[in-house]
Order: structure tokens, then C-alpha cells, then sequence
């Protein structure tokens, strides 16, 4: 995005200064090219020192999708550590995470190219786990201090996934020793402050970790001079509870955030219950989330500081909690705190943003409140910077959070009197949610005259476990009939003359099956590596999501005949507005083979549509290229069904070859 000091930014127009042009045809400074490598993704955050030393791993301007790490020290110099031919990226659960951690002054880091986990220290890494061909994965490494050990989560790929808590070696000897392998999956561990416990998070199909998840606690010891647990214990969770982020407040109690009031609660857990007795202690009873699912493995919504003080993301702010339970909130300009934090001292660290703030590193001292920022990405020019609208929307299956986001541009403004087209966004999961802060893509939409409108649909999270829950067996009715609803309110309205809908993975099955529906009001729509068989993706998609259909849909075979009418492919008679598939060729959660049946089947029906493959990308794409490409072929796919011709864009070809405005209702 362009520098708010940039020397060449535009300056503020009245009204009557701008031009007035249609919308979808505003010049922009903001191209594709600069809107992807805007766009900065985080993986941990690492506090050291009484807070003097602040670690952290983000995407590297300008390369393609790789993840460095990056350290602050005390001098307020920021540097490199990770050795440019390593790549902090895990491809545990495919969605990633934090693969890394620091061991004093030594970097312990997962690859993404061989997955195996190096030992880094200066310009020297050393492998520390077998190369095993990508079979074996690894995430989330703790430090078991003063051991030469750390645990970490693995998942090995053999004739079948399983997940398991481990033990990893530092001398190099190549030493991996199994704790736990008595579950599912594995999760978040955590080391008391005396080493001589463990705390950790397990589940089992077909749940998911939103769903239901156990804390376990353990004994650590050591046994023919390998690590070992025993005494194995649930303190916390089930299969209607989901507890997140264990961490330690001292020796005895672990902090974790549970739903089991109906909201991700703070609790302070006995480490020893039930065998101990006691409850878990309510730390701060409130009707908002204090965390997120856990699609990434290492997101924390809290930390532990002195004195028996929490800090904790609640509603988008950092908000500092005392043992008797009363909360301040920190006053700084970043009102959506991501779930990356970390603390050493009373300093705590982490990542923040805004409406007009791309996500930030910033640094907390939580007893005087002062903040600073210690690195961040080139931030948006005010005058470019779309702010949202945020209002509900009343729909059959209730109120629904909408995030209207209008044309914005210091150069340009609409006719009197018209509304502008309008692009819908339906987010992926489904369990998740629309990112409340800045996002770069938003600005390559809005700064042309087009409006941008985000819906978190029944399901999504931030609202509690009660909405979360209300798209169990509902997928594919619930999440369409809600954008439905928000696009006609829209229109009927006039906050928009006409409108599209895009979504990626899950947010993809939306849109096409928003397509199919009787009376869309969508003029065409954009599915970035969108689910088109549910049976299909049952069968084929990677072992984290490989159940999660039986909470969506139903527990097969019982729920054959749903899976094939939620299916979009079972309703491509219907749709006969144009659409846009974007596929990554080594997509292992939605295979490629779904967009290929959709393009064939679009064919065959003479739909206006065209398909782009982009090889070597996964189901997100991480490519500052790719992301280019497929922004600017969605802005002329834009451009051809509602009627516009965007400057300075090359035309998409559609087959066949639509005629002008070929969304027309």
C-alpha cells in the first residue's frame, strides 16, 4: 500500500474537486502487484529478557510466501536470525502456525522445504530431526529449560495421520522421543515454571478443537536420560467444551480459556484436579470471546504476568486483568489485538492493528501502559483507507454482523445519486470470522469505486459458542440464506446498485451455492479453492478436517442425501451467472479435481466462466505473484459482469465469452 508519508500520496479533494466516474472505473495507485506484497502474516511471538528482547516470525517483504524470523533487541535494532535458505513455515494440520521457538540466544525452527526442525545459532543450523521425506511434521517447540530438550507437537505421515507430543533432542543426536500418543490430535504445550509439569490440549474425531478439546496435565521426568510424563490427568473439557491456550500461572494452577459459560472465558485451573479437588476459578466473567479456534496451532489470546496479573485479548483490545478480577484496558490506537502474544516481565508483546493499521509488532509495559511499536509493515494512506460501516442484518436465522466498507477516494466520487456495485465476501472455515482490522485487497476494491461487504454468517465465530454451534448439519443453508439476505437488504435499500459474492475454501461452497439458489440476487460470483463436492472432500481432504463434516452436514453414510444436495456440483443446472475458479495445483485440503468437475460441468451448461490453476500454491495462497494475479483477474471478471472496464487491467478470458453486463438479474 502507499506510504502515509509517501511524497507523491494525493492530496485531499472536496466533493465537487473530484471526478465523477462510474464505480469500478476509479483510478488507483493501489495495484494487485502492491495490495499482495502489503499484505504481512505473522507466526509467533517470543518475549526475552524482562521484555528488552522481542522475537517474531513474519512473512519477508518481496519473496514468495517465506517465513522469516526477526528480533528487536534493547538497542532498538531489528534483524534477521533466520539464514535466508530456511523457511519458518510448518505444514503441521496444513494451516501452520508457530514452528519455532528461542532457546537462550539459539533459534529452534521447523523448515518448511523438508519439515524437519533446525538448530540455529549465528549463520549455523543444524537438523536436529530425521529427514524423512515431509513424513514427519512438527510445531509449536517448547523449551524443557535447563534439559537440552524441547517438546513440540508431531504429525507423522504414514499409511494413515496421527499426531503425538514429543521430545526433540538439541545436540543434534537426531533423538525424538514420544510423550503422548493417546489421542487424535495434540496441542499447545506448556512447561510450568519449576519444569516439572506439562500441560497440554487433546481431541479426538469427529470433533474439532471449537468443538471439544481435554486439558491434560502431567508429570515431567526423566528416564534413561530421556524425557518422560506420567501421571497423566484431565483437568478440564469434553466433547461440549472447548478449552484453549493452557498456560502457567505458577507452579500449581494453569490459565485456559473455556466456553463453557457459552463464551472463551478465562479460568485458573488446579493443576492436579480432579485428584486435588477444586474448581475452576473464574478470572473474568464476560459475554465477549477471550480467544479464537484453532485453526493455527500456537495462537494465544492470553498471557501471565507479575503479580498475578493476565493479560488478555477480549472484544479486539489488550486488556490487563488483577487477581481480583478488575480489568484495564490499554489505551493505544489498535482496537483489533491478533492472537499472538507473549510476555517477559511486565512487558507483553504481540501483534495489532486497526481500521486504518495493517498488523503491527507492538510492545506493552502493562503497568504503566506506555506502547510501542517495534516494527511494522508500510501503512495505508488515510485517503485510500476504506472504514467500515458496522451494523446487523436481520435474517431468517437472525441478526448477522455486517461490515460495509464504501468506495473510497480522494480523487473520485460516484453520479449523484447512484449507489455503487458491490462485491460480497463470504469467509472461510466456516468456523471463523472477518478480520476486523485493515486488510490491503479491501483498498484494491474500494479505491476503485466498488463497495465491499464482508457478513459473518451463522456459524462464524466471535460471538460465543451458542452462534458458533448454530451451523451444526446447517452448512450450505444457513451460511447462504444469511449473504442472501444481506445482498437483497443491501439492494433494497440502495446501498448498492448491483452485486457480486466471492469466498474462499468454505466461503466458496457459500458462493456457489448462493448461485444456485432460486432468485439470486448475486450477478456472478468468485470461489477461490471452493468445496464442490462434499462427498468428494469427505474422502480426499487432509486428516485435520476430515470429520469435521459430520458437525457440518451429518455423520455419513446416515447423511448421504445431504452431503449430495449441499454439494454445489449437484446444483450446477441452476447457475447461470458467470463464475471464476482460482485453484493452487497442490491444494491439500481441497483438491484440485473439485474446480476441474466445476469448470467441465460450467462448460458443458454454456456458463461464462473460466478457471486459474496457479502451480506450486496450496489452498492459501502465499505468493506476493499469485495473489497479484488472481486480484486483478477478479477485477476484470467484475468488470465484464456488471458492466465496467477497469484502467489499467488486462481482460480475463471467459468461456464462452459473455456478452457485456452478463450478470444481469
Amino acid at each position: 500500500m502507499p506510504s502515509r508519508s509517501a511524497d507523491d500520496a494525493a492530496p485531499p479533494a472536496t466533493s465537487a474537486r473530484r471526478s465523477v466516474l462510474p464505480s469500478g472505473t476509479w483510478p488507483s495507485p493501489i495495484t494487485a502487484a502492491a495490495a499482495a506484497a502489503d499484505k504481512v502474516g505473522y507466526a509467533g511471538v517470543a518475549v526475552r529478557d524482562g521484555g528488552d528482547t522481542v522475537w517474531w516470525a513474519q512473512t519477508t517483504p518481496g519473496a514468495t510466501g517465506r517465513m522469516g524470523v526477526f528480533r528487536h533487541d534493547r538497542s532498538g535494532s531489528v534483524r534477521e536470525v533466520l539464514p535466508r535458505w530456511l523457511d519458518a513455515r510448518t505444514r503441521v494440520h496444513e494451516y501452520g502456525g508457530q514452528g519455532w521457538t528461542v532457546v537462550g540466544e539459539t533459534l529452534v525452527t521447523s523448515n518448511f522445504a523438508d519439515q524437519r526442525l533446525y538448530r540455529v545459532d549465528g549463520d549455523t543450523a543444524l537438523p536436529l530431526t530425521p529427514d524423512t521425506g515431509l513424513a514427519d511434521r512438527y510445531a509449536q517447540p517448547t523449551e524443557l529449560p535447563g534439559t537440552g530438550w524441547i517438546v513440540c507437537v508431531a504429525e507423522r505421515h504414514r499409511a494413515t495421520v496421527s499426531s503425538a507430543l514429543v521430545a526433540v533432542a538439541l545436540d543434534g543426536s537426531g533423538a525424538v522421543v514420544d510423550l503422548w500418543t493417546g489421542s487424535d490430535f495434540v496441542a499447545a504445550p506448556a512447561i510450568s515454571p519449576d519444569g516439572r509439569s506439562i500441560a497440554f490440549l487433546t481431541w479426538d474425531h469427529p470433533l474439532m478443537p471449537w468443538d471439544g478439546t481435554l486439558l491434560r496435565t502431567a508429570a515431567l521426568t526423566f528416564h534413561q536420560g530421556h524425557p518422560a510424563i506420567r501421571d497423566v490427568t484431565v483437568v478440564l473439557g469434553g466433547p461440549e467444551e472447548s478449552v484453549l491456550a493452557p498456560s502457567w500461572m505458577d507452579d500449581l494452577t494453569v490459565c485456559a480459556a473455556t466456553d463453557r459459560t457459552g463464551w472463551w472465558n478465562l479460568v485458573a485451573v488446579p493443576a492436579t484436579r480432579p485428584a486435588a479437588g477444586g474448581e475452576p476459578a473464574p478470572m473474568w466473567p464476560v459475554a465477549q470471546e477471550c480467544g479464537v479456534p484453532l485453526w493455527q496451532l500456537g495462537l494465544r489470546s492470553h498471557v501471565s504476568v507479575p503479580g498475578g496479573r493476565t493479560a488478555v485479548v477480549s472484544g479486539g483490545r489488550l486488556v490487563v486483568l488483577d487477581p481480583d478480577g478488575a480489568a484495564a484496558a490499554i489505551e493505544c490506537p489498535f482496537t483489533n489485538w491478533l492472537p499472538w502474544l507473549d510476555a517477559g516481565g511486565d512487558v507483553v508483546a504481540g501483534v495489532a492493528a486497526a481500521d486504518d493499521r495493517a498488523p503491527t509488532l507492538v510492545k506493552v509495559d502493562t503497568v504503566t501502559g506506555a506502547w510501542t511499536v517495534l516494527a511494522e509493515p508500510l501503512q495505508p494512506q488515510p485517503v485510500w483507507t476504506p472504514r467500515p460501516h458496522r451494523s446487523t442484518v436481520p435474517t431468517p436465522n437472525g441478526e448477522v454482523p455486517v461490515y460495509f466498507y464504501p468506495p473510497t477516494s480522494p480523487l473520485c466520487r460516484l453520479p449523484e445519486g447512484t449507489a455503487p456495485l458491490a462485491i460480497m465476501w463470504a469467509h472461510g472455515g466456516p468456523t471463523a470470522s472477518f478480520p476486523q482490522h485493515h486488510q490491503p485487497e479491501v483498498a484494491y476494491f474500494t479505491s476503485r469505486g466498488l463497495a465491499f461487504v464482508a457478513v459473518d454468517y451463522t456459524g462464524s465465530s466471535g460471538r460465543g459458542r451458542r452462534h458458533r454451534t448454530a451451523l451444526r448439519e446447517q452448512w450450505g443453508v444457513a451460511d447462504v440464506t444469511d449473504c442472501i439476505a444481506v445482498a437483497c437488504d443491501l439492494l433494497e435499500h440502495g446501498r448498492v446498485s448491483r452485486i457480486a459474492i466471492r469466498g474462499a475454501s468454505a466461503g466458496g461452497l457459500t458462493t456457489l451455492l448462493a448461485l444456485a439458489r432460486p432468485g439470486s440476487p448475486f450477478a456472478g460470483g468468485v470461489s477461490y479453492a471452493g468445496v464442490a463436492d462434499l462427498g468428494h472432500f469427505a474422502r480426499h481432504t487432509h486428516e485435520f478436517e476430515s470429520r469435521y463434516l459430520d458437525g457440518l452436514i451429518g455423520r455419513l453414510p446416515e447423511a448421504q442425501a445431504a452431503y449430495r444436495d449441499r454439494s454445489p456440483l449437484s446444483h450446477i443446472d441452476a447457475v447461470t451467472r458467470p463464475v471464476l475458479l482460482l485453484h493452487g495445483q497442490r491444494d491439500p485440503v481441497v483438491p484440485l479435481e473439485q474446480a476441474r468437475a466445476l469448470a467441465h460441468a460450467l462448460t458443458a451448461r454454456q456458463v461464462p466462466h473460466a478457471l486459474l490453476v496457479f502451480t506450486d500454491e496450496g489452498h492459501v495462497f502465499s505468493k506476493p505473484e499469485t495473489v497479484a494475479a488472481a486480484l486483478d483477474a477478479e477485477l476484470s471478471f467484475y468488470g465484464q459482469l456488471l458492466g465496467f472496464d477497469p484502467p489499467g487491467v488486462a481482460r480475463l478470458p471467459l468461456t464462452p465469452t459473455p456478452a457485456h453486463g452478463a450478470g444481469d438479474p
